[in-house]
């Protein structure tokens, strides 16, 4: 391995550490322990769960995809640094696992994967399609490895700890077109549901390569990396219309004012209200079709907002991706609170509602949107990045 791909690699320090029975985490298919290199510091050791359809020698696989990464952080970092404002902003390191067999102590015969231990563990995007709008230079290396690969590799499944734009990523994914990288590749498949669901952030070129209309192939989530030992995924039957928000039932009974990106609902309102919204087409909700026939939304800030617009006079009807009940069951399950039909909704900062008509709402900043006008203050590709990214969760 070459120093320039080596500074950007995250290895065990040391082939020797004391092992820990305590699990410290767990997904579908593994378990995490802590261990601690006999130097000190704390290790990672990774085990398949008993039960798993496949060979332990999937490890030698994460292996492979965690080296197969190097060189697209390496090629990411240069085009920071020579291409774009953020030049020493960014800092991302990938821890390189080794796999171990014929483990001493109480872990006689066992296989597993030993890497640092990474503080503040968290997911910033899935295998599946699933994606966490903040970490925005995740999605961006994503996005770039599919485009410096000329769209035969794309980095995915990125998580691990994360503070401002620096990260340490663990146990990621690499997909291709040719599935060489074992039971996480999926693929063709998942390289188009993955581009499906990938909105480009600040830290993306206008000039990478795209996927145009990809399709949402397998239903997104972070809740497991998705393998092909699930042959799996049922594919996510859905449909796309044209709709008023008017139209669309909420699935909580109270919203909070703002997004996760600290934006309140009312400055939302007013800056797609300001962009003429009326003339783009923007497809932001996912909405369920139950068995009625009625349309419930899985983003109720969103349709919160759009509702508005609508009674403003600012939207007509918006693009919906309209899914099953039966492709969202759990979904619905963890996400609809709603007790009084999801008609009106409630804004718990101000006891403020939403209805469906200007006469079941009482926003007192209502007229502001009414009397909007549009402006060219954001450009183009900054308005499509600012729609990408308010979202509920």
């Amino acid at each position: 391995m070459s120093a320039a791909l080596e500074k950007y690699a995250n290895r065990n320090p040391e082939n020797s550490v004391y092992g820990s029975d305590t699990r410290i985490g767990e997904g579908k298919y593994k378990f995490v322990t802590r261990g601690t290199y006999k130097s000190g510091p704390p290790a990672a050791d990774k085990f398949l769960k008993t039960g798993t359809t496949f060979s332990s020698d999937c490890f030698l696989d994460d292996v492979q995809a965690a080296e197969a990464a190097l060189p697209y952080v390496a090629g990411f970092h240069r085009y920071v640094d020579t291409a774009t404002p953020f030049r020493g902003r960014v800092s991302i390191k990938l821890n390189i696992p080794t796999f171990w067999s014929d483990i001493g102590g109480n872990l006689v015969g066992q296989k597993m994967l030993r890497e640092p231990f990474i503080e503040n563990f968290q997911k910033f995007n899935s295998n599946s399609g699933a994606v966490d709008l903040t970490a925005t230079v995740a999605q961006a290396l994503s996005h770039f490895t599919y485009h410096a690969s000329d769209g035969k590799e794309l980095l995915c499944d990125l998580q691990g700890g994360k503070v401002g734009d620096s990260y340490v990523l663990s146990d990621v994914v690499m997909m291709s077109m040719s599935k060489k990288y074992g039971n996480t590749d999926l693929g063709a498949t998942g390289i188009e549901n993955w581009l499906h669901s990938h909105r480009c952030t600040q830290f993306c070129s206008s000039s990478w390569k795209n996927w145009t209309g990809a399709r949402r192939l397998i239903q997104p989530a972070f809740s497991t990396t998705l393998t092909l030992d699930v042959a799996t995924a049922p594919p996510v039957g859905c449909e796309h219309i044209r709709v008023r928000p008017s139209a669309i039932y909420f699935t909580h009974d109270t919203i909070k004012d703002r997004f996760q990106d600290g934006h309140t609902l009312k400055e939302t309102a007013l800056q797609i209200a300001r962009q003429n919204v009326g003339k783009r087409d923007i497809q932001m909700l996912t909405v369920v079709r139950v068995e009625d026939g009625r349309l419930f939304s899985m983003d109720n800030r969103r349709l919160a907002v759009f509702r508005l617009l609508e009674m403003c006079d600012k939207v007509g009807t918006i693009k919906v991706e309209v899914v099953s009940f039966n492709t969202w069951r759990n979904e619905w399950i963890r996400k609809t609170t709603t007790t009084t039909g999801g008609a009106t909704i409630r804004v718990r900062q101000g006891n403020y509602q939403i209805g469906r008509t200007k006469a079941e709402t009482n926003i007192p900043w209502l007229c502001q949107v009414q009397g909007a006008q549009p402006t060219e203050f954001m450009p183009d590709s900054e308005f499509s990045i600012f729609l990408a990214t308010f979202t509920d969760e």
